[in-house]
């Protein structure tokens, strides 16, 4: 049975989650002096673990006080052949992945490609090495937080109004209006992502397998912008047609290591 409190935390997740983010998280990243950004960034990073982890717990304390099955929120690790399907899918998608990132890694134009893609968003992206790994922290919380909360919770919640395919669908749309600091194109293709979690979540029973991709998905989008920027052309000293004529020098050995 669906409680007044579910409506509240359903509210929170759709309405209120992504104000708050507007006003108090990304908008002073964004309107912050060129040499605070730095500090900016990581507090933007503590604040989305805490506010996320947070919004599971208050969920999580509700369905142990109402005593909810957890099999209605995808809490199960069954055989089936959607867990197989769905397993198998992410095995492939990692794996292409990485077979993207061989294919590029020595490719200057493919790294200025991330760095063009990422570029109306590129202040919340992981710059150093503390950076990255503050920024892994926030992908294993988005990858477990955010399926638990917009699939499993936000799926069951809907459910109970229509059918499970205009329950995907809406669902996907707050997923991406959440992104909304990714621009029009980012909000259109995290709603996309958050289609295929759902799908995944749907033939598979399980909602493990849509966590592992979605950590993944963070943190090799992290890894390799943090790469774009450090094989970033450095600017050539003035005066000198010889060094702007020179090919970029590669990052240096250290930065490389910091994973």
């Amino acid at each position: 049975m669906v409680l007044p409190l579910d409506h509240l935390l359903v509210l929170v997740l759709a309405v209120l989650f992504p104000i708050r983010a507007a006003t108090f998280g990304y908008r002073r990243l964004k309107q912050a002096a060129e040499a605070d950004v730095p500090r900016a960034r990581l507090a933007l990073y503590r604040q989305i673990i805490r506010v996320q982890w947070l919004l599971v717990a208050l969920v999580a304390a509700l369905w142990i006080w109402q005593g909810r099955s957890w099999l209605a929120l995808g809490f199960s690790l069954r055989q089936s052949p959607g867990m197989l399907v769905s397993s198998t899918f992410v095995v492939a998608f990692v794996a292409a992945a990485f077979l993207q990132w061989y294919k590029l890694r020595n490719s200057e134009k493919a790294w200025a490609g991330v760095r063009n893609r990422v570029s109306e968003f590129e202040r919340i992206m992981p710059r150093t090495p503390e950076d990255l790994r503050w920024f892994a922290g926030v992908s294993v919380t988005a990858g477990i937080c955010e399926e638990f909360l917009y699939r499993a919770y936000l799926l069951w919640y809907l459910g109970h109004w229509m059918n499970i395919v205009l329950a995907i669908a809406v669902a996907s749309v707050i997923f991406g209006v959440g992104h909304f600091y990714q621009g029009p194109r980012g909000m259109v293709r995290t709603g996309v992502v958050g289609a295929v979690m759902a799908i995944l979540y749907r033939i598979s029973g399980s909602i493990f397998p849509g966590m592992l991709a979605h950590v993944f998905i963070d943190i090799y989008s992290g890894r390799m912008v943090y790469e774009a920027y450090q094989r970033a052309p450095r600017a050539a000293p003035a005066g000198d047609p010889a060094a702007a004529a020179a090919d970029p020098a590669p990052p240096a050995a250290s930065a490389a290591t910091e994973v």
